[in-house]
């Protein structure tokens, strides 16, 4: 069964029973596999973390395309002339292609002081520590690097102790692994990142 359409030159014909649907002008058809065409994309610069103690506005780049690549329309409930207050925000978009496919997204904007930023890959490394298959000296390594990079930021305001504490406790092991399982809070874990900067093994 097909139903053939005939709009400013051009031909849409739509195969329901083979799910397949053929697009282009009466000279040039080309066909399209409907599950191609289902889904637009709305891109995000992710999780957002901005420093400050009062509301501010925020930038941030939000763009949807078509199962062609092509820019469509898209609108959140945020703009760039939002204040956002502290705290956390979640910005919630959706876009619609001329298909009438619909794609809804969210990110969330922290705004905040002394905040606790990890991104949620950092994981993965936390469970290779966990499970012994890195050592206690190459997690600190990759704790040291990602702080002073400012991929992992944690609240830290104390001078770390002159006698470096060589050795990680038990129990910041124990809440990295909780934290991999997602058990505990980003914040809850970020309590034994500053233990080391305070006891002087993660240097700042």
């Amino acid at each position: 069964m097909a139903q053939i359409l005939m709009q400013n030159k051009m031909l849409i014909i739509f195969a329901v029973s083979s799910s397949i649907l053929f697009v282009g002008n009466v000279n040039d058809v080309f066909a399209v596999e409907q599950s191609d065409i289902i889904s637009p994309k709305i891109v995000t610069d992710g999780d957002l973390y901005i420093e400050s103690e009062i509301p501010i506005q925020v930038s941030f780049n939000v763009v949807a395309t078509d199962s062609f690549n092509n820019l469509i329309p898209v609108e959140c409930d945020k703009t760039l002339n939002t204040i956002f207050k502290t705290g956390k925000t979640t910005v919630r978009c959706m876009a619609v292609d001329s298909f009438g496919n619909e794609i809804r997204d969210s990110f969330v904007i922290t705004v905040g002081y002394e905040i606790v930023q990890i991104p949620d890959w950092f994981k993965h490394t936390a469970k290779f520590w966990t499970s012994q298959t890195m050592s206690d000296d190459e997690y600190i390594q990759t704790l040291d690097f990602l702080i002073d990079e400012q991929i992992i930021h944690v609240p830290h305001t104390k001078t770390p102790k002159d006698n470096v504490n060589s050795k990680i406790p038990v129990w910041i092991k124990t809440n990295a692994e909780k934290w991999t399982k997602g058990e505990i809070s980003d914040d809850e874990f970020s309590i034994g990142i500053q233990w080391m900067l305070y006891q002087g093994m993660i240097q700042k």
